[in-house]
């Protein structure tokens, strides 16, 4: 039994509807199969002999046992490319020169024991010279402070362009940063914050998990990802970010005032545990925030703080919205019913003409059989007829102006809806609703001020 180990970057067989023949393949998850496989462009179709046919992607295959008889030379090339693959997923070096080594004694006659060689004597250079793994390559050990110290580099330019509004720029520079060192944290949340900024929630998401993958601690990952899928109306999932961020993070006034917004919006109910569970930690936590911030003169209203003597006003303005917000409610809700009491009423009288128009058809069709069979017309059902054509004039009558109330009281709703949006651009529906805010490196250390007084609200809709 021959080994043939396949190179998954382009060693395996690249033609469409190859059918290989073999008696074990193996996948890079372990799993071992006794069967056989075809080519299907990038994924093969396996068919073990015992049990139902599946697909892999070609990456997936780590090697295949043919039954075939292969050379020496063959398996030992064979053997060799696979020790390359493996060899390029390795991160001890004392395992890759091992491996080499092991592969030079087994096959001392290998026709690519020349490429073995070079490759032995490399990576004992890097053993010998300190060389250490950094964003998959091998460096000298010195190079990898400068790396970090580049992406860095990138990463404070990208911030730089972020707050300046240049957001291709801070991307570019992000990006940058990221080839260079994958595991810059700040260059993954300025990534992610442009992607927010550009209302790209799914890219955005996908930057702040990647960091909150590598570090679940991230204050400004965890704040970032719950604004990020609130705005996805993932609110309970954004609530459970809150969460966690405010167990290590309960001093930050910025993740405070984004907290309290998130609260006062939540559409799911107070009384559900999520909500809950973090309304008990953001409690004791923003009454010490409110008593630091009065120290410098400001109050909290809503999402933001302001001076007291604007603090009372805007408490009298907003106790004024709630109460015109709840009248406009009330209000909009008693026409809704109205309105759906007057489309039962039409779909009703709709259904009345439609029997109706039956009842004239039948007795019509009725008073010609019967008139063709006796030559006369009878008076009786003239009469019905007549009685039919009156009911149906009515019914019609009464459609219309049904028809017209259903027009009007849509209007009226639309009316209320159009004063519900002017409503929400007040100031003091602005100062209460707010909006969540993306955190920056450095805003855990240095909070940036708060959300100026005028900000746009955009949940106080007529539904």
């Amino acid at each position: 039994m021959k080994t043939l180990r396949l190179l998954l970057a382009g060693i395996i067989i690249a033609s469409v509807g190859v059918q290989i023949r073999a008696d074990t393949i193996t996948l890079t998850d372990g799993r071992v199969i006794q069967g056989h496989l075809d080519r299907r462009g990038n994924n093969y179709i396996i068919h073990p002999d015992h049990g139902p046919a599946f697909e892999v992607p070609v990456k997936d295959l780590a090697s295949i046992e043919l039954g075939g008889g292969n050379t020496p030379a063959v398996t030992a090339q064979n053997a060799w490319h696979a020790l390359e693959y493996n060899i390029s997923r390795q991160k001890n070096l004392d395992a890759v020169i091992k491996s080499i080594t092991a592969y030079e004694l087994k096959y001392p006659h290998s026709p690519l024991l020349s490429d073995a060689q070079k490759t032995l004597a490399k990576y004992k250079m890097y053993k010998s010279k300190g060389f250490v793994l950094f964003a998959g390559k091998w460096v000298a050990a010195s190079q990898v402070k400068t790396l970090i110290a580049d992406s860095a580099v990138s990463a404070k330019k990208a911030l730089a362009n972020y707050k300046a509004g240049q957001f291709a720029s801070a991307a570019t520079a992000a990006t940058k940063a990221l080839k260079i060192n994958p595991a810059n944290a700040n260059a993954l949340i300025i990534r992610g914050a442009v992607d927010y900024r550009l209302g790209n929630l799914q890219a955005a998401g996908r930057c702040f998990f990647r960091e909150l993958s590598t570090d679940p601690h991230n204050v400004i990952a965890l704040n970032d990802m719950a604004v990020t899928v609130y705005h996805q109306r993932q609110e309970p999932r954004a609530l459970v970010y809150y969460t966690k961020a405010l167990d290590m993070g309960s001093s930050n006034r910025l993740l405070l005032d984004n907290i309290y917004i998130a609260m006062n919006h939540y559409t799911l109910g107070h009384a559900t545990l999520v909500f809950k569970n973090l309304s008990k930690l953001f409690t004791p936590a923003d009454a010490k925030i409110q008593a630091v911030m009065a120290e410098q003169g400001l109050y909290r209203v809503g999402g933001t703080w302001v001076k007291r003597s604007v603090r009372r006003k805007m408490l009298r303005k907003i106790q004024a919205y709630k109460k015109k917000k709840s009248r406009l409610q009330a209000k909009y809700n008693t026409t809704k019913l109205y309105l759906q009491t007057v489309q039962k009423r039409l779909a009703l009288v709709i259904a009345q003409i439609k029997t109706i128009s039956a009842n004239i058809a039948y007795v019509q069709a009725q008073e010609y059989y019967t008139s063709q069979m006796n030559g006369t017309i009878s008076m009786g059902d003239q009469a019905v007829i007549s009685s039919y054509l009156v009911q149906l004039a009515n019914a019609k009558t009464q459609k219309l102006k049904l028809e017209d109330l259903n027009s009007s009281t849509l209007g009226k709703m639309h009316e209320m809806r159009m004063q519900a949006r002017q409503i929400e651009k007040s100031v003091p529906a602005q100062a209460l609703l707010g909006h969540q805010r993306i955190m920056l490196p450095g805003d855990l250390t240095h909070v940036p001020p708060p959300a100026p007084l005028m900000v746009a609200g955009s949940h106080l809709q007529l539904k």
